[in-house]
C-alpha cells in the first residue's frame, strides 16, 4: 500500500480531532458526522421535522407557500385542529375521572 492511499483514506474528525478512516460516514472515536454536506442535509430535516408536529402536519395547503392569506388560512387550520384536539382531551379526562 502506497503512503497517498493511507493519507488519503485517513481523515481528522472536527468534533474530537482525532484521526480515523475517511470512508466512514461517523467517525470511530467519537461517534459524529464526518460528511460536512450530509450533515447540513440532516440538520435541516431535524430542524423542519421539530418546525411542524405530526398533527400540524396532516393539514397542508401547497398554495400557502406563495401567498400570504393561504399560509393565514393554514395556520388557522392547524390551530382549529390544536383546539379540537385539546377539547376532545379534556372531555376525555373527565370521562376518566368519573366514577363508576
Amino acid at each position: 500500500m502506497k503512503s497517498s492511499e493511507i493519507i488519503s483514506s485517513t481523515k481528522k474528525c472536527e468534533h474530537c480531532a482525532q484521526w480515523t478512516n475517511g470512508e466512514l460516514a461517523f467517525c470511530a472515536h467519537c461517534g459524529e458526522i464526518l460528511d460536512k454536506q450530509y450533515r447540513a442535509e440532516r440538520a435541516e430535516l431535524e430542524r423542519e421535522q421539530r418546525d411542524q408536529s405530526p398533527m400540524m402536519q396532516k393539514f397542508k395547503l401547497d398554495k400557502a407557500k406563495d401567498s400570504t392569506f393561504w399560509q393565514f388560512i393554514e395556520k388557522m387550520v392547524q390551530g382549529g385542529q390544536a383546539v379540537l384536539v385539546a377539547v376532545i382531551a379534556f372531555i376525555a379526562i373527565l370521562l376518566a375521572l368519573l366514577p363508576g
